[in-house]
């Protein structure tokens, strides 16, 4: 599983430079809604279905559009921040990306690296897998906020746009 703090990192990451500290932050948070299906003791729920999430987000966009056209373009990046964790997470794990249309889950496995030799050869490897698909109860959850790899990746994900937003902020604030 990704864990969760690369779940709030990334959408931060890529919306803070554009958008600002306070909507990345608001964004990060609405990528990681699909996770509260844990708190009913169910995780990888049809919360984690990009059909699903898609539904939803598109009455989401389209009630906006309607309502609050000027808000439009905040609903649709927080549809994109919402979707970006089935995506992640089916890359870590069995997630059911496409219930329920496909009753089985779907881990893409992919791995890259490069032998350097007397002669240079990248390698690519992919895998599909499978499995039927079972929202069952559980009793302990033992998904990670953070590993030793996400804490180092989110730390700067989060830093890096973090200072770079703050940056900005203090050359508009100097006086010339």
């Amino acid at each position: 599983m990704t864990e969760v703090a690369v779940h709030f990192a990334v959408p931060f990451a890529l919306t803070a430079p554009v958008l600002g500290l306070r909507r990345a932050l608001l964004l990060s948070l609405i990528a990681l809604i699909p996770d509260l299906d844990a708190l009913l003791q169910i995780h990888r729920s049809a919360t984690h279905s990009v059909i699903t999430l898609l539904a939803i987000t598109a009455v989401a966009v389209f009630l906006v559009r309607r309502l609050r056209p000027n808000l439009f373009g905040s609903a649709c990046a927080s549809g994109l921040a919402l979707l970006s964790h089935p995506v992640m997470d089916l890359f870590s794990t069995y997630t059911p990306i496409l219930y329920p249309l496909m009753r089985d889950s779907v881990w893409l496995k992919a791995e890259g690296f490069v032998l350097i030799g007397q002669s240079i050869k990248p390698h690519l490897t992919t895998v599909v897998a499978t499995e039927p698909t079972a929202f069952q109860r559980f009793q302990v959850l033992d998904a990670p906020v953070f590993t030793n790899e996400g804490f180092i990746l989110s730390l700067l994900l989060v830093a890096v746009p973090l200072l770079m937003v703050l940056r900005q902020q203090v050359r508009r604030v100097k006086p010339s």
